[in-house]
């Protein structure tokens, strides 16, 4: 198997940049593609090497408009500096010319990028009819199927992918991140420990491997796996978030408040912090303090459904039962299908009938006259 095929189909490993410079202008001047392996992935130089590349490219599509691997060549590195659009435009050019699988499967990668999820399964449809059997291509199906929610057809493609190239462990981030979706739990956390010690997929497999222990009840596991991401990238905010949350999942409010406090001051325009730092406090049940942090959270989205419904349940709490029951109204005109609100509304108005009746009962006795014995005459 070639060399460049092997750890994620990267051209060109552990070069300096000039000499990944000059291989690369060699390859592009002097030979053509080879199709039998295409090329899905540009090498991880730099942006200097992406911008040289992409000016060598641009000259030979001068030198040789006709030609279609130009075009090819530039699509890669315009999208290479995050120049999608143009990237799009140019790959479409070379399949004008000629409509090869190698060209198509870019065209369909670029088109993920947008979300034209639709279209690049299209595309990629249209390079297997046309001969395209790649490893990468199946891989590409599959991960464009478990956008569309399509899972059962996701899961077949990227097991074709890894039946093809076993050794990829990209194939098997996404092949877990299918199972999970399909609740088979076993399977996906198998999936995502094969795929967590490649660093292409480490970081996106340690979050799942946290979450699929965090749904088992493996609060230590779970832990361990987000604070492995976090000895990497100690301010990611989203392990960060997952953590409190997690933290608040086990009863541990008080750290899962110093993290998020740590999120809302680095970022006071993020809604979620603020929701979960209500939560948390709404579980100590400091009451004041739900409302300070659910009002904050307001302040940013006042439909936030979330946390108008953490206000009703602590004017529930607080038994200021008609104004919760307008905090619930507030909820259900925005969404009149949230079920939260529907159901938990539905619970106070009989809570609330079963109270007046008890009330009323309790008046009624109070007006009922009593009447007492009275003693017979004493009789000499």
């Amino acid at each position: 198997m070639p060399t460049y095929w092997k750890g994620g189909f990267s051209m060109v490993r552990r070069f300096s940049k000039n000499l990944v410079l000059v291989s690369l202008v060699l390859t592009i001047s002097c030979q053509q593609q080879d199709r039998s392996y295409p090329l899905v992935e540009v090498p991880e130089v730099g942006a200097a090497f992406y911008q040289s590349s992409l000016t060598e490219a641009e000259r030979l599509v001068e030198a040789d408009p006709d030609n279609p691997d130009a075009y090819y060549k530039k699509a890669i590195y315009l999208e290479a500096v995050g120049r999608i659009d143009e990237a799009l435009s140019t790959v479409k050019q070379a399949i004008n010319l000629d409509p090869a699988p190698d060209y198509l499967l870019k065209e369909a990668q670029l088109l993920e990028h947008t979300g034209d999820y639709e279209t690049a399964l299209a595309r990629v449809s249209r390079a297997q009819i046309l001969g395209g059997d790649y490893p990468d291509l199946w891989h590409l199906m599959a991960k464009l199927n478990y956008l569309q929610g399509n899972l059962n057809s996701a899961l077949s493609e990227v097991n074709q992918a890894l039946l093809k190239y076993p050794e990829s462990l990209t194939y098997y981030c996404t092949k877990g991140k299918i199972e999970w979706a399909l609740n088979d739990t076993l399977k996906a956390l198998e999936s995502f420990s094969n795929s967590v010690t490649s660093p292409e997929t480490s970081y996106e497999s340690l979050k799942y491997l946290a979450l699929i222990n965090q749904s088992t009840g493996d609060f230590e596991k779970a832990f361990a796996y987000l604070d492995q991401n976090l000895k990497e990238y100690p301010k990611d905010r989203e392990v960060l978030l997952h953590k409190g949350k997690l933290f608040s999942e086990n009863g541990q409010y008080d750290s899962a408040l110093v993290v998020f406090h740590y999120l809302s001051v680095t970022d006071s325009t993020d809604i979620e912090p603020l929701y979960q730092s209500a939560v948390a406090h709404f579980h100590k049940r400091w009451y004041d303090s739900t409302l300070y942090y659910a009002q904050k959270a307001l302040q940013i989205d006042d439909h936030h459904l979330p946390s108008l419904l953490a206000e009703a349940r602590v004017y529930d709490r607080r038994t200021y039962y008609g104004t919760s029951m307008r905090k619930y109204g507030e909820i259900l005109a925005i969404d009149s299908t949230y079920q939260p609100a529907v159901e938990e509304l539905a619970k106070l108005k009989g809570k609330v009938a079963y109270l007046q009746k008890i009330r009323q009962d309790r008046e009624a006795n109070l007006q009922v006259e009593t009447i007492s014995p009275t003693k017979p005459p004493i009789r000499d």
